[in-house]
């Protein structure tokens, strides 16, 4: 089975993340996407760290950190076109 791509991506990582109406904030620093969500037991680490395209996945304070393994800058258009103004700072 082939690797997702494009949107897929982007919607196996929201997925991961409890879905669109957990988030509350989506921002990126040069290596990570950082989620700020609602409710923090909704993520699935578990499906993030198996995703192909995933680094790694961990919780640094109250942010969950994605680090994809390429393609960042893709991905946070992606969530960012997806999730609107929710995830704007």
């Amino acid at each position: 089975m082939p690797a997702p791509s494009g949107k897929q991506d982007a919607g196996a990582i929201l997925r991961g993340v409890g879905g669109r109406e957990n988030v509350s904030r989506l921002t990126h620093c040069f290596v990570r996407l950082r989620f700020r969500l609602r409710d923090p037991a909704a993520a699935d680490l578990d499906a993030l760290r198996a995703h192909p395209l995933v680094a790694f996945a961990v919780w640094q304070a109250d942010e969950l950190h994605v680090s994809p393994r390429r393609e960042l800058f893709r991905l946070f258009a992606e969530l960012s076109d997806e999730l609107g103004d929710t995830g704007t700072p």
